[in-house]
């Protein structure tokens, strides 16, 4: 994982007063955007990345970014009309416990959005992703990977949810030089016939790190060149170079690997609990981009049937949130959902052993 990194970027020059702040939470990120609600666009974002986040020090990690993205995009804190979260596991106790608008310069009875919580190992963050495949009607099944699989099922019989941990490979947190899809990730790989290997950097700077999508596609080009056996060797290096400065190690190789063959078997297992849906999210830094969730489809990281129909995105949380505090009614269904869900993460891990080590190979 790459050092500590703090980025800001401001979208627009002209705003509104009328704002909100949706800051989402992970073990290894944070972001926060500023969405203006009166002319229906974001006005700047912040993401701070390669951290490790404990209960000790989220409150204050959240607050720290959010009152930069304030400072450095010019907003005053009574322009801002509410403020939400959705965060990872325990995390989403931890800011509904600890968060105090006064320390960010909010007024004290600005409107706070805490999402509700399915479980505690699911905290509010499968919430947002699940607000944001709702904006369609039917059935849906959303699934987030990253450090581990969160997802929920929604019909018309309710909520079912499980929790699946993951090693990391497929978020970038487990991979040495390992990052999310941010500016400065090497983000797309590809190999010419004469065996150059090309890759892009997202923005106009030089590479920070490897993104996971480009470590789902350089395992894809190892495999390819039989640099990479199927049993998810590497055969004739240690290290797999891309450009001077940045590699795919033999540990990285395992940690995709192994996150792939959980990803196949956790769906396959979800399928045969919850039903056909008629729309299928997956999202997660591997499927932030569509180079990426092609190589995971190739790599057999989704059953057979569904790479052909299912919809990818990398961080659908922070739409959700901002759509859940700029429209109350989608607040208030998702809150009744999640109050009647069920936790279907014990028959999830029921089959799921000897399905993760079927498709462990690649």
């Amino acid at each position: 994982m790459v050092k500590d990194t703090t980025q800001i970027t401001k979208f627009r020059s002209e705003r509104s007063n009328e704002l909100v702040i949706a800051c989402c939470v992970e073990k290894h990120f944070i972001s926060a955007v500023i969405y203006d609600v009166g002319l229906s666009r974001r006005y700047a974002r912040a993401a701070r990345f390669g951290i490790t986040l404990n209960y000790e020090d989220v409150v204050d990690s959240a607050n720290e970014l959010i009152l930069r993205l304030m400072r450095e995009s010019g907003v005053r804190g009574n322009c801002v009309r509410s403020i939400g979260f959705a965060a990872q596991g325990g995390f989403a106790i931890m800011l509904e416990e600890g968060f105090d608008p006064v320390e960010l310069f909010l007024p004290p009875d600005i409107e706070v959005v805490f999402l509700p919580v399915m479980s505690l190992t699911m905290g509010s963050e499968p919430t947002a992703v699940l607000a944001s495949a709702m904006k369609e009607p039917g059935s849906v099944l959303a699934a987030s990977f990253g450090h581990g699989l969160r997802a929920a099922s929604c019909t018309e019989s309710g909520v079912k949810f499980g929790y699946i941990p993951m090693k990391g490979g497929i978020d970038g947190s487990a991979l040495e030089t390992g990052m999310p899809l941010e500016i400065g990730a090497i983000d797309q790989m590809s190999r010419e016939p004469d065996g150059t290997i090309c890759y892009s950097v997202i923005g106009d700077g030089d590479g920070i790190g490897v993104s996971a999508p480009a470590a789902v596609q350089a395992v894809r080009i190892m495999l390819d060149t039989g640099a990479l056996d199927r049993d998810g060797i590497m055969t004739d290096r240690d290290l797999f170079y891309i450009g001077e400065d940045h590699y795919i190690s033999q540990q990285d190789v395992r940690a995709v690997q192994s996150d792939k063959a959980a990803c196949r078997a956790a769906l396959e297992r979800l399928g045969n609990l919850t039903g056909y849906h008629e729309r299928v999210i997956i999202s997660g830094e591997a499927f932030g981009s569509e180079q990426g969730a092609a190589a995971m489809a190739q790599l057999g990281a989704v059953p057979r049937g569904l790479g052909e129909r299912y919809g990818w995105s990398r961080n659908p949380a922070e739409q959700g949130l901002i759509m859940c505090l700029t429209d109350p009614e989608l607040l208030r269904r998702v809150t009744e959902l999640c109050d009647s869900a069920v936790d279907i993460s014990a028959m999830i891990h029921d089959g799921f052993d000897d399905l993760y080590i079927k498709n462990l190979a690649f």
